[in-house]
C-alpha cells in the first residue's frame, strides 16, 4: 500500500482477477481482467488528521490504549512501523463515523465518531469523497465498495498455496469456513505449505477473496496438524477471540493479566521449563 488516495492501485499488487472459487490448480479463465482497486488507508488516516483531528486522535488514543506496547521496553523500527499500518487499517475498516451536516475548517464535510455498525467507515467516506471530485469512476467506486462491504480480519491456517496461480487456501481459525485467496507475494513466499499461520485482512471483490491490508503477523512454522490443533482449541469459538486492536495487543503488545508481551511471556515459560 504505497500509493496516494488519488492513485488507485490494485489490490494485490497482480494482474489476475478470478470470479470462482474452483480448486487450487483450476485453470484461470479471467488472467486478463482488470485488477481490484484499494485505497491507501495511511492516507485515509492522515486525511483524518489533517482535516479532523479530534476524531483521528481519539482513535489513535482509544487503540494504543488497547494495544498497549511496552513503554520501558525498546521496540525495532519495524515492530513500530507495522505497529503503525495496524492503526491505519483499524481506523480505515473498522472505525465508524457519521456525517455532521455541516463542513469542517478545509470545506470537507464534518464527521463524528459513532458505535461501530452504525455510520460509515473512514474508507467508505474517502470512496464517496473520491468519487464525487471525479478521483475514481463508477467501476472503482463499485471495488471499493466492495472491500469496504466485506474484509475481515483473523487468524488464518495455510491449507495450501501456489504460486503458479498465485493462490493460497486459508481455513479461519476464529470463526470457521475457507477460504480461496489471491496472495500475490504471500502466494510466492509460502508456495507449497500446507500449514503455516497469517493474520491478515481478506476482503471479497468481484467475487474473489483477496489480502487488502499489510499482514499482521505470518508463520510457516509450526505446520504440523498439532500446532494447527492448537489454535482452533486457543483461537476457535469458545476460545480467545480479540477484536483487531486485541490481536495486535497478543502478538506486539502487553497482555491485560500479565502485563507482559509474547517473549516475555516465552521467556518466562521457558524458564519454567528447565525447572
Amino acid at each position: 500500500m504505497t500509493t496516494t488516495i488519488g492513485d488507485i492501485h490494485d489490490a494485490n499488487d497482480h494482474d489476475a482477477n478470478d470470479r470462482d472459487d474452483r480448486d487450487l490448480n483450476g485453470r484461470d479463465d479471467h488472467a486478463n481482467d482488470p485488477p481490484a482497486a484499494l485505497l491507501d488507508t495511511a492516507d485515509i488516516a492522515r486525511f483524518f488528521e489533517r482535516h479532523e483531528p479530534d476524531l483521528y486522535y481519539e482513535c489513535k488514543r482509544e487503540f494504543d490504549r488497547e494495544v498497549d506496547l511496552n513503554p520501558y521496553k525498546r521496540h525495532s523500527e519495524a515492530v513500530l512501523n507495522l505497529v503503525r499500518w495496524m492503526f491505519y487499517d483499524w481506523f480505515a475498516f473498522e472505525c465508524a463515523i457519521v456525517m455532521t451536516g455541516k463542513e469542517n475548517a478545509d470545506g470537507y464535510p464534518q464527521t463524528r465518531r459513532v458505535p461501530r455498525g452504525e455510520g460509515i467507515s473512514p474508507f467508505g467516506y474517502m470512496t464517496e469523497l473520491a468519487h464525487v471530485q471525479d478521483m475514481i469512476d463508477d467501476a472503482v467506486r463499485s471495488d471499493l465498495k466492495e472491500v469496504d462491504a466485506t474484509n475481515k480480519a483473523t487468524i488464518f491456517w495455510i491449507r495450501d498455496a501456489n504460486a503458479a496461480t498465485q493462490r493460497m487456501r486459508l481455513e479461519d481459525v476464529m470463526h470457521g469456513g475457507e477460504y480461496t485467496v489471491y496472495g500475490g507475494d504471500l502466494a510466492a513466499r509460502y508456495d507449497g505449505a500446507h500449514g503455516g499461520m497469517l493474520v491478515n485482512r481478506i476482503a471479497r471483490v468481484r467475487g474473489m477473496w483477496r489480502f487488502c491490508a499489510v499482514c499482521l503477523y505470518e508463520s510457516r512454522r509450526p505446520d504440523t496438524p498439532r500446532a494447527r490443533q492448537k489454535l482452533l482449541t486457543g483461537f476457535g469459538k469458545g476460545g480467545y477471540q480479540p477484536d483487531f486492536p486485541g490481536l495486535v495487543r497478543f502478538f506486539y503488545g502487553r497482555a491485560k493479566d500479565t502485563g507482559l508481551d509474547w517473549e516475555e511471556t516465552e521467556a518466562l515459560l521457558r524458564r519454567r521449563r528447565k525447572r
